[in-house]
């Protein structure tokens, strides 16, 4: 079963598995390095309040893509960075007490930027 719910400033796409979750998990942004918008995933295995939350670099908050109670499920979250410069980005999922983050790439102009130093 599949759901597209709409949010003022997001779109996300939530896909109900027939089996719940067995744990906690957020997954990787895919693609990794995107132009413009990337996917992330995450499992629910119980019902509860869930903020879905985007920093850049220096740790500022700058877009809360989930901030609501969501039942037990595997859900998967669009965002579009089209008005955020190129760079280094990091994305913080908190459920109950599960809390984790994990790095992704915003690129300039569909090309690859080595963010290596």
């Amino acid at each position: 079963m599949e759901n597209l719910m709409q949010t003022a400033m997001h779109n996300y796409k939530i896909t109900m598995v027939d089996q719940i979750p067995f744990e906690f998990r957020l997954y990787q942004n895919f693609p990794q390095s995107f132009y413009k918008i990337t996917r992330i995933g995450f499992d629910l295995p119980d019902d509860c309040k869930v903020k879905l939350l985007i920093y850049d670099v220096f740790g500022r908050e700058i877009s809360v893509l989930v901030e609501q109670k969501l039942k037990a499920g595997s859900y998967e979250v669009k965002w579009n960075a089209l008005r955020f410069p190129p760079g280094i980005y990091y994305y913080k999922i908190i459920a109950e007490d599960f809390v984790d983050s994990k790095k992704m790439f915003l690129l300039s102009n569909n090309k690859l930027v080595d963010f290596s130093i």
